[in-house]
């Protein structure tokens, strides 16, 4: 039983070690940087988004009209929500850990299925918290496919989030869920 938990929880442990004033979302190219989102392409300057839908290019805002705004504030609302699902997993991950050792006293005690049942309930908690950070990754991806052709300042960032690490992401949590 408690073999099976071990991914969850050197998960969880990647994952509160990442809890600083900075955070990836995927690969390194997006981060947060305080209250801005920030994009590093391959090649181009730094980007920037910050609460209010302001997109910077390399320092200097770029004029958007409205529907690039929302689409901004979308992407920007995804990328800060990794950080609070994250977290939010983190917790669900503790809660795991404190049902795992208090089950290796009951367990020497017989009470195995009890243990069981208490970890894969939490065990539940921690998948379903990743899938947010899944429906997040999602998140970024469709306003970052919307902006990439309705903003030509946006072009050099049009494939920081791909599909592949959506699915990938949905997928593990699935694999996950069958243990």
């Amino acid at each position: 039983m408690f073999k099976r938990h071990l991914f969850p929880l050197l998960t969880l442990c990647a994952l509160l070690a990442g809890c600083n004033g900075d955070s990836n979302t995927s690969h390194d190219h997006i981060t947060m940087r305080g209250d801005l989102v920030v994009l590093s392409a391959n090649s181009g300057p730094e980007a920037t988004i910050d609460k209010s839908g302001s997109l910077s290019v390399d320092g200097k805002e770029v004029a958007v009209d409205e529907h690039q705004r929302e689409l901004l504030l979308s992407y920007y609302a995804n990328a800060t929500a990794i950080r609070q699902h994250g977290i939010a997993t983190g917790r669900a991950g503790a809660g795991m850990a404190a049902e795992v050792i208090k089950g290796v006293a009951e367990t020497a005690n017989g009470d195995e299925d009890a243990v069981d049942k208490r970890v894969e309930a939490q065990t539940q908690k921690i998948t379903d918290q990743a899938m947010k950070i899944c429906d997040d990754l999602a998140g970024i991806k469709n306003a970052q496919d919307q902006l990439a052709t309705s903003l030509p300042a946006f072009q050099p960032y049009a494939a920081l989030m791909d599909a592949t690490s959506v699915s990938s992401c949905r997928d593990d949590n699935k694999t996950e869920r069958k243990d």
